[in-house]
């Protein structure tokens, strides 16, 4: 008992080791609580890492000015696309122009019109007898007057007709000024009209695209005619040229000829024939010839030239080249050479 009581004393009694109280309360041993970081070390880090921050007046500055950037790239931008659409625009049409003043001449539009002449034809029965009898037709007295034409409609049913009295239209014809006139409607500055060749035969000023033979239409017959035409000697049937060389209608596809001059009336305009040994040819000529305009420009330039089509019976669109006579451009022979035309 006594050595009990004294043992608390001596315990009692024992200095302590000056530990802190968390060491003395949390029974952790000296060298773990003196390891332990205090809230200043575990932030300064963070206070380092957040002095390289930029303040808020930085970054009001960096947002705006990376703003001001994308607005004015942008606006750059849609400058730049305007204006190469414009310029391209502008080269397109320059191009186009210069093009269409090489093939149909460099008067053409601006002084005298561009003329599309129509091969008219009449009925044989408005001719006095004596006429008649002329051209072949026998018994020509005994046309009875009353309807001369004929309509048949998809329904089957059939009208007759009187007719004009004055020239009638081929269908061809009008084909093909229709494919001449919606080709011409991008050219700036153009006036094309058309007009028969009644009204045009003593006309020379300008440039003329004739359609028909010269056996339909009178200005193809002058075009025919000139000593200027150095190479379609005859028409009629067949395609006659001045080396000998002769075209006939095969039985699935019609012939078509297209043919320019230099118009020796009036510089600066051109003469175009498009014809046809059958009414396919005629507008599948017409058809080619609008539709191959500038390709043509950069085979002849400013030269005559003369092409022989093929066009299957029922298709202007199926219109081909057979043969050409004309000097070409030297560029277009590289190209050809080099098969990228």
């Amino acid at each position: 008992m006594v050595g009990s009581v004294r043992s608390a004393h001596i315990f009692a009694r024992t200095p302590r080791l000056g530990l802190p109280s968390y060491c003395r309360t949390s029974g952790l041993s000296p060298a773990t609580q003196q390891s332990k970081p205090d809230a200043n070390t575990l932030l300064r880090p963070m206070r380092a890492l957040l002095s390289y921050l930029p303040d808020r007046s930085q970054i009001t500055a960096f947002v705006e000015t990376v703003f001001s950037n994308i607005v004015g790239n942008l606006f750059s931008s849609i400058i730049l696309l305007v204006v190469g659409y414009l310029a391209g625009r502008w080269s397109d049409y320059t191009c186009k122009t210069r093009a269409f003043r090489r093939i149909f001449g460099t008067r053409a539009g601006k002084s005298g019109d561009l003329l599309i002449v129509l091969d008219t034809i009449r009925d044989t029965r408005l001719l006095p007898s004596s006429e008649q009898q002329k051209i072949g037709i026998s018994n020509a007295g005994s046309s009875q007057p009353g309807p001369r034409f004929f309509k048949s409609f998809p329904d089957g049913h059939i009208t007759a007709i009187n007719g004009p009295t004055g020239s009638l239209l081929p269908e061809c014809s009008a084909r093909g000024a229709a494919y001449l006139l919606e080709a011409f409607r991008g050219v700036r500055g153009l006036s094309a009209k058309t007009m028969s060749d009644n009204t045009a035969s003593p006309q020379w000023n300008g440039t003329f695209i004739t359609l028909g033979s010269s056996y339909s239409n009178i200005k193809t017959d002058d075009i025919k005619l000139l000593p200027e035409n150095p190479w379609l000697l005859n028409d009629s049937g067949q395609f006659t040229f001045k080396d000998g060389t002769a075209i006939t209608v095969e039985q699935r596809y019609d012939k078509g000829l297209i043919m320019k001059l230099n118009n020796p009336y009036s510089d600066g305009h051109v003469l175009i024939v498009c014809e046809g040994l059958g009414e396919w040819g005629t507008s599948g000529s017409a058809w080619f010839l609008a539709n191959n305009w500038r390709k043509l420009n950069k085979r002849f330039r400013k030269n005559p030239f003369l092409l022989v089509l093929a066009v299957t019976s029922g298709t202007d669109e199926s219109a081909r080249e057979l043969q050409a006579y004309g000097l070409e451009n030297w560029m277009w022979h590289v190209k050809k050479y080099l098969r990228i035309v």
